[in-house]
């Protein structure tokens, strides 16, 4: 066995082909679920503080620990208002895909966002989006979201597309009153639900199999190099199959964690807010959100909260919260 006392398993899903970066540091959102019939944004713009311990009353049907006190890790995910500035009209076309057929912003947009590549204050035209209606497959928000609300330093906002819920006359006439406004977590979601969480996992750059995939070091004798496969197979013709380690890109991947709980939505995080600031990150000077669990990326990334696309079969209400604790801090937070 060598170095190695105990065997250990690969690392590395092998159902992410290929393992590639992302192309930015919001994530790419495929999929919007409609389950409700009222129309309603799907989607928020986040960005992730940093963690801490949150005490609650277990809850959940069938668990061993229900109706007793139980300590869980947590995160803290800052959500400052975003901006509606403008809707998105898709058509389907031969094949069945969907595809843009217009879009229009809103008239009047602060400064900070009219600067945007792409975003013009009141471009598009009303009618012909207006006309599409009637074959459209769905109707999508442009938001826009402020890092520098948040606390941040960046200045640049962060622009995505999110689904509107409902039949695309209804979301067009949702989005015609919220044009140009802000709107905020509350609004889209509530303390106890479940919620997809989209991000980009942290970056580590181009590492060698062993750091990205776990395989054993080779014996101190090896002829060659020590931290490399042995062999990546010997077939003829020559090809070397996917199920084989390489090296490469190692993390800064888009993934999607299913099934979140909110424990809490905080009209104003800085309560939350343990002594000092949260390590890499700053006071929270915004509206909050606190999921159960972990959340990927480092602080400061930005997250999106997306209704879930493969909902528990049970739902659950607000959470009975006991406290919440950042190492040795204790700190008392009433959830909104």
């Amino acid at each position: 066995m060598g170095h190695r006392k105990w065997s250990a398993p690969r690392h590395g899903s092998l159902a992410y082909s290929p393992r590639r970066r992302a192309e930015g540091l919001i994530p790419t959102v495929g999929y919007w679920p409609r389950w409700s019939d009222k129309p309603k944004l799907l989607g928020f713009i986040g960005y992730k503080a940093g963690s801490l311990t949150v005490r609650y009353v277990d809850d959940v049907p069938g668990s061993m620990t229900k109706g007793t006190e139980v300590a869980c890790q947590a995160t803290v995910v800052v959500v400052p208002p975003n901006y509606v500035i403008g809707a998105k009209v898709l058509v389907q076309d031969s094949s069945g895909e969907p595809q843009e057929a217009q879009r229009v912003f809103a008239r009047e947009l602060p400064p900070f966002l009219d600067r945007l590549r792409g975003i013009r204050s009141g471009a598009g035209d009303v009618t012909e989006f207006e006309r599409a209606l009637p074959r459209a497959a769905e109707v999508r928000a442009i938001v826009a979201s402020v890092p520098k609300e948040a606390g941040l330093e960046q200045k640049r906002p962060f622009v995505l597309e999110v689904g509107v819920s409902g039949s695309p006359e209804e979301s067009y006439g949702f989005l015609k009153d919220l044009m140009g406004q802000k709107v905020g977590v509350e609004s889209v979601f509530s303390a106890g639900q479940f919620v997809d969480v989209l991000g980009v996992t942290k970056g580590h750059g181009f590492t060698g199999v062993v750091a990205r995939h776990g395989i054993k070091v080779l014996p101190r004798k090896q002829r060659k190099t020590r931290r490399a496969v042995g062999a990546i197979g010997g077939r003829k013709p020559t090809y070397v199959t996917r199920f084989v380690p390489r090296a490469g890109q190692y993390g800064f991947h888009e993934r999607t964690e299913y099934n979140k709980r909110i424990m809490a939505v905080l009209p104003d995080g800085s309560h939350l807010t343990p002594r000092g600031g949260f390590p890499h990150f700053t006071v929270l000077r915004s509206p909050a959100v606190v999921l159960l669990g972990s959340v990927m990326g480092p602080p400061k990334r930005p997250i999106v909260l997306r209704e879930p696309a493969k909902p528990p079969s049970y739902r659950l209400g607000a959470p009975k919260l006991t406290s919440f604790l950042f190492r040795d801090q204790l700190l008392e937070v009433t959830a909104a």
